[in-house]
């Protein structure tokens, strides 16, 4: 079982080149997120490799957070959905440093990032605001980008989508926007809720309280027909807002 990023034994790994993860980001999150140590691996084959049976790099600590750049995204997304024992208790990232890649991720892997608690994690932010995200990340927090919320995919039957099952509600028929009878309080809660944001963040953000939030969480579940709130915020993503 993987420690938490505030353990002492604990490592944060970068997966992927030294341009997008450079010995500044490295000494950066070494200091703002410790006691936890960094690395960085240039591949999953390489992480395979160097990652022991019990979750381990040896002289570093146990995995608990792995953020991969653009070019091993797919490869994390596979690696999430592995019934792995090394990664059962890691948390995902993905880091983008492109908007238009970011929309096309969450086109085409939306239902699996949402599903496998993946975070995503923009790159061309100032440096306190990615440090405030990955440490939300890193203690336990989802996270995807507002501006990616009202991503769809185009085609509900993309390799992003396969095998997941939908349940009643959530696809819309013909291209239309679907009628959900959710009021614009509910469609606000809606909206945070599929970025990622925990029902506290939400409360405090429309000066609400987090029974009041629970609520109209239940309320958007019934009204959508679905069964949680992933599936709630899945049925977002794929019909692109309420």
């Amino acid at each position: 079982m993987s420690p938490s990023c505030h353990h002492d034994n604990a490592a944060i790994c970068f997966l992927g080149t030294g341009q997008q993860f450079s010995e500044t980001v490295l000494r950066t999150v070494d200091a703002e997120i410790s006691p936890a140590k960094c690395l960085r691996i240039s591949d999953v084959e390489t992480l395979y490799a160097d990652l022991q049976e019990d979750g381990r790099f040896d002289g570093v600590g146990h995995l608990c957070t792995l953020i991969a750049d653009e070019s091993q995204a797919e490869a994390l997304i596979a690696l999430s959905q592995e019934p792995n024992a090394r990664f059962s208790r890691v948390k995902f990232v993905i880091a983008y440093e492109n908007e238009d890649y970011g929309r096309e991720l969450m086109d085409r892997f939306g239902a699996q990032i949402i599903s496998n608690q993946i975070s995503v994690l923009p790159m061309n932010v100032n440096l306190t605001t990615w440090l405030l995200i990955l440490r939300m990340v890193v203690s336990g927090g989802h996270y995807i980008p507002p501006v990616l919320v009202r991503c769809r995919p185009s085609n509900p039957h993309l390799p992003g989508m396969n095998g997941f099952d939908a349940g009643p509600g959530i696809s819309s028929q013909n291209g239309e926007r679907p009628v959900t009878g959710l009021t614009p309080r509910e469609t606000e809660v809606l909206g945070m809720l599929a970025s990622g944001q925990p029902n506290k963040i939400i409360a405090n953000q429309l000066s609400l309280s987090e029974h009041t939030v629970k609520l109209h969480i239940h309320r958007i579940i019934g009204k959508l027909g679905v069964s949680n709130r992933t599936e709630a915020a899945i049925w977002f993503h794929r019909n692109g807002g309420a």
